[in-house]
């Protein structure tokens, strides 16, 4: 049987990216358990690694520089300058410009695929990272402080620590019976790449349209990334539409600011729902990632969500265990619980608020919608609370 000192379950983007943390700032020794054979870039490594594309906080890329990543990362990566926020039909929009903010920029949009390439560069490159793919995790057996993971492939494995980031549906977290609340939206999220006319290079769009909201985030080649989200049977008409009909349906959605949709990659489709765990952590154990926080991508903070708590989870075993502590003390980990409370429950009230704020029905209703936007455009305090929520600056 080996030994180590961490032991992740899922290789994804928050998986790989909190071992990473952990081999900068402690000599923990970890191993990286993944059920998705590494590949090629143009292959997308782990499915998270695919042709999807994820807003970036500031907070973030700092976490990634700190990493000593960001020139690797930066190069899939384009900047946000400009939001502007509006609903179909009205004349009220809400508009962040990122000079007026005095900053560079509120974030980026970068390419899973080429995360994926920098993390698996970075981790093979790393004596304390061990990563086994593809291997699954068949069941685990607590023995005094440690846990015992028996695996797929026949081997055991030994650690002080077992962090769960196997995603939204996580076994390991179902294995560990811990509850889940759940909320299902009764949408579906259809994500591609769209090639426009006129690309404004550095602007993030979202567009509420009755039951529907879609979002628009510049890349590094001039494409957009297009976040659609609707009800589960008009997303899968969407999904059967030939490509011109879908395009014309864009852009009598989106208007013409944009110029003309010319053309798109295949949609994916997402079935969209809220899921938290009920507790974060057990002694020796920890959730992370979609597996503690599964959020609506509205506002597009998930994965920014998770690199904090990857952040702080490292800042918390960092000193306990060059003391000489045990990484999986119960009493630590409940410390690193307590101290992501706040943010979790900020962000995730957040994502709800705007799918509730535009999600009202009603004659009325929409005229209100149109004059708050409209007032929050006018009120710089507001746009400074807004700007600090998409930086990460909770």
């Amino acid at each position: 049987m080996n030994d180590c000192d961490v032991a992740i379950v899922g290789g994804g983007m928050v998986g790989m990216t909190l071992a990473l943390m952990l081999a900068r700032h402690t000599n923990l020794r970890i191993v990286v358990l993944e059920s998705v054979a590494p590949g090629s870039v143009e292959q997308g490594f782990q499915p998270s690694f695919d042709g999807r594309s994820t807003a970036l906080s500031r907070t973030t890329a700092r976490a990634f520089e700190d990493l000593l990543l960001w020139p690797q990362i930066a190069a899939y990566s384009a900047p946000i300058r400009h939001i502007l926020v509006s609903e179909r039909g009205r004349l009220g929009r809400f508009r962040l410009h990122a000079e007026e903010e005095g900053v560079e920029a509120f974030g980026f949009v970068m390419e899973n695929s080429g995360l994926g390439h920098v993390l698996h560069k970075v981790v093979a490159a790393t004596p304390s990272i061990t990563l086994k793919a593809p291997v699954t995790v068949t069941h685990t057996q607590t023995v005094a402080t440690r846990t015992d993971l028996f695996l797929s492939d026949g081997k055991q494995l030994r650690t002080r620590l077992l962090v769960a980031a196997d995603g939204a549906e996580s076994r390991l977290r179902e294995a560990m019976l811990i509850g889940t609340d759940r909320y299902d939206y009764g949408q579906t999220a259809l994500v591609c790449n769209v090639q426009v006319s006129q690309p404004q290079h550095d602007t993030a769009w979202e567009r509420f349209a009755g039951e529907e909201i879609l979002a628009m985030l510049p890349r590094v080649d001039g494409s957009k990334a297009l976040i659609w989200t609707a009800k589960h049977d008009r997303a899968k008409a969407l999904l059967r539409m030939h490509e011109s009909i879908f395009l014309k349906q864009l852009t009598e959605l989106m208007g013409p600011a944009q110029g003309r949709f010319l053309s798109r990659t295949l949609p994916a489709a997402y079935p969209l729902q809220r899921i938290m765990a009920q507790h974060q952590v057990l002694p020796g154990r920890v959730i992370l990632g979609n597996a503690a926080h599964f959020l609506h991508p509205v506002a597009g903070q998930g994965f920014n969500l998770c690199v904090r708590d990857a952040q702080v989870l490292t800042d918390v075993l960092a000193p306990h265990v060059q003391a000489g502590g045990d990484p999986g003390e119960f009493s630590v980990l409940r410390d690193y619980e307590q101290r992501r409370r706040r943010d979790q429950a900020i962000i995730t009230g957040f994502s709800e608020g705007l799918v509730r704020f535009f999600g009202w029905e009603g004659r009325g209703l929409s005229h209100i919608r149109a004059m708050g936007l409209m007032l929050a455009d006018l009120m710089p305090g507001s746009k400074t609370l807004l700007a600090r929520l998409t930086m990460g600056a909770v």
